[in-house]
């Protein structure tokens, strides 16, 4: 590949990720506050300069320069503008509250359609196909990546993933002699040598495949979010436990924008089903992230309407506001905070890369 098209793909990769990202997520909000016949003042994808834009039943429509966020503005949320009939606060709690919900909501219906997607794609799937190489690994190194099939090893015909792991399992270390071939293209003899897993317990190349009935595919899409949101749950637990080698800003730890970015890259690289896993993963954090009860975040601004609920009365709204302008200030000192962790991870080659 050469340095341009690698940086088209990249370039492509983290726009079309943030777009499935971000997009789902304001449109969740936006799609609900119409339902409720919510004020809509402006539905905006990205920030900074506006590249794009267009007014149509009342709503400006936007499309900004910095792929980095994107908001919803609704009325009855800025000064001198809280008490609007059709604003925000003038809508019963439970449909405040779903406007809230529907944008990580959304997000966790991404995550399960592009799981759905992935596993459709292994169903009656060739069983020596290899369906996903991790990164770094020794057959990543050699060349081999998602898609390829595997014609033989050391000169013996193989016929499944189970056949290629008894056979790495029993080289006890020494290299192999693959014969590689991907759909459309000649076949290649690439050396790979194996490598201890201490996981595992075995020898591996760091390949593997995976092949679902229809019906297999459907459930593990529909699954995956409770799944991820679990995985996700204790690698969190693990790193403030202290489990995780390097703690919260080791090679392993808490992961910003610019992080993201690199792993995502790394990943469309990989092959678009890396990729597409990247953005379900990435689309269960973004949703599970905005849930928590923290100012400036959905999980915040619903704890506030519950309260309200509870109290029988509103609070000050410009001294809610400031209290979620606060959080927003918090929130953008620590993707900074952490952006600064990014960059030397990447420039000291620490990232552990994707799996």
């Amino acid at each position: 590949m050469t340095l341009i098209l690698t940086w088209v793909v990249g370039a492509a990769a983290v726009i079309g990720m943030f777009l499935l990202l971000i997009g789902p997520h304001e449109f969740g909000h936006f799609a609900f506050a119409k339902l409720f016949k919510v004020n809509v003042i402006e539905f905006s994808l990205g920030m900074g300069t506006r590249l794009w834009s267009g007014t149509r039943n009342g709503t400006l429509y936007a499309l900004r320069l910095l792929p980095i966020g994107g908001y919803v503005r609704l009325g009855g949320m800025e000064p001198g503008d809280y008490e609007t009939p059709d604003g925000f606060h003038g809508k019963k709690a439970w449909q405040r509250v779903v406007v809230l919900l529907a944008g990580p909501g959304v997000n966790f219906l991404v995550a399960a359609l592009a799981a759905t997607i992935i596993a459709l794609t292994q169903v009656n799937t060739d069983p020596a196909r290899i369906t996903y190489v991790y990164q770094p690994s020794p057959a990543w190194t050699a060349g081999i990546r998602a898609g390829d099939h595997i014609d033989s090893i050391n000169g013996k015909p193989v016929a499944d993933q189970q056949q290629i792991r008894r056979i790495v399992t029993a080289s006890a270390g020494q290299p192999l002699l693959l014969v590689v071939r991907h759909p459309g293209h000649a076949a290649r003899t690439l050396t790979v040598a194996p490598e201890y897993n201490a996981d595992q317990k075995r020898d591996i190349i760091g390949i593997g495949t995976q092949i679902y009935t229809p019906g297999e595919a459907l459930l593990s899409g529909v699954t995956f979010p409770a799944f991820a949101a679990v995985s996700i749950g204790s690698g969190i637990y693990l790193l403030a436990s202290g489990q995780i080698p390097g703690g919260l800003l080791g090679p392993q730890g808490a992961t910003g924008a610019i992080g993201i970015g690199y792993i995502t890259v790394q990943a469309a690289q990989a092959g678009w089903v890396n990729w597409l896993n990247i953005v379900a993963i990435l689309s269960v954090a973004l949703g599970l992230a905005n849930l928590l009860p923290l100012p400036a975040l959905d999980g915040g601004r619903i704890v506030v309407v519950l309260l309200e609920k509870v109290r029988g009365r509103p609070f000050d709204r410009e001294k809610e506001m400031q209290f979620q302008r606060f959080g927003l200030v918090a929130l953008l000192a620590l993707v900074a905070f952490i952006a600064y962790f990014d960059i030397q991870r990447i420039v000291n080659h620490q990232f552990p890369g994707f799996r």
